[in-house]
C-alpha cells in the first residue's frame, strides 16, 4: 500500500474512532444537576459528575469498597417504619414533601453513631440515612426536621456517592503510611473544599425543613467547639472537612435573609 493511502486509511480509522467515542460519551452524560438553595461551589461536584466516564469509575469504586461497610451498618441499625419510629417517620416523610424529593431514603437507627449524630451514605439511587439513638431521644421535633433536612440535602443534591467515597478514602489515609500522604496531596484539598459547600446546601436544606432559624442556629452551635479560635478559623478550615460551626451559623443566617 502507497505510504499515502497508508495515511488516508489510519485518519480514517482515527476519525472513526473519534465518533464512537464522541457518541459513547454523549450516550453516558448525565445531566448536571443542581438545586434552587445550592451553594454556589457545590455545583462543583455535579459539574464533574456530568462526564459518564467519571461516573463510571465512581460508581465501580463505591460497589468495591463501601457496599460490604454499609451492610455491616444496616446489620447492626433498626429500620425506621411507621411502625418503630412513628413520629420520626412522620417527620420523614414532611421533610421530603418539603424539600420535593423523588426518592424517599431508608432511615436507620444505629447504636454505632453516638451522641447527637447523622449520616447519610449510598448512592443517588439508593440512598440510606443513619441517625444515632440519642438524637430520637434528646432533639425537639423541630431539630430533628433540621437534621434530617440536613441529611436529605445531600441526598438532594445528588453526590452522595462521593460523600459515600470521601469515607473510605478518610480511612485509607488514616491506615496507610503509604497512600495517606498521596491521598492527601492529590485528592484531600480539592474535595474538602468541596464537601464544606455542600455542608453549606445542606444546612439550607435544613433551615427550609424546620422553618426555625434560631433552632438551626442553637444546634449547629450546639457542636461548636468552645477552643475555636476566630482569628485563626479561615485558615485552619482549609484542611477540615466540614466548616466551622460559627461559619456555618453565620452563612446560615445570610442565607435566611433571602428566603
Amino acid at each position: 500500500m502507497p505510504l499515502a493511502d497508508g495515511y488516508i486509511a489510519l485518519k480514517q480509522k482515527t476519525n472513526q474512532l473519534a465518533g464512537n467515542l464522541d457518541r459513547w460519551m454523549k450516550e453516558h452524560k448525565k445531566e448536571s444537576f443542581s438545586l434552587p438553595y445550592a451553594y454556589p461551589c457545590d455545583n462543583y461536584i455535579s459539574s464533574i459528575l456530568s462526564n459518564g466516564w467519571v461516573y463510571a469509575a465512581l460508581q465501580k469504586f463505591a460497589n468495591k469498597y463501601c457496599n460490604d461497610q454499609i451492610q455491616l451498618l444496616i446489620s447492626k441499625s433498626t429500620l425506621v417504619s411507621e411502625q418503630s419510629y412513628p413520629n420520626l417517620y412522620s417527620l420523614i416523610l414532611d421533610c421530603c414533601h418539603i424539600l420535593n424529593t423523588d426518592i424517599i431514603p431508608k432511615v436507620y437507627i444505629t447504636k454505632e453513631l453516638h451522641g447527637i449524630n447523622a449520616l447519610s451514605v449510598g448512592t443517588d439511587v439508593s440512598p440510606l440515612v443513619f441517625v444515632s439513638p440519642k438524637s430520637v431521644i434528646a432533639l425537639s421535633n423541630k431539630e430533628l426536621k433540621f437534621m434530617l433536612g440536613h441529611e436529605l440535602g445531600h441526598i438532594a443534591q445528588k453526590n452522595l456517592m462521593c460523600h459515600t467515597i470521601k469515607g473510605v478514602l478518610d480511612g485509607l489515609n488514616k491506615k496507610s503510611d503509604v497512600l495517606g500522604p498521596m491521598v492527601a496531596d492529590l485528592i484531600d484539598v480539592p474535595l474538602n473544599q468541596w464537601y464544606r459547600c455542600a455542608e453549606y446546601t445542606a444546612d439550607r436544606a435544613g433551615l427550609i425543613c424546620c422553618k426555625d432559624i434560631d433552632v438551626a442556629k442553637k444546634l449547629l452551635l450546639s457542636f461548636a467547639d468552645p477552643e475555636e479560635d476566630k482569628a485563626l478559623l479561615e485558615y485552619f478550615e482549609l484542611d477540615n472537612v466540614h466548616p466551622y460551626m460559627q461559619n456555618r451559623v453565620n452563612e446560615l443566617i445570610r442565607f435566611n435573609i433571602n428566603l
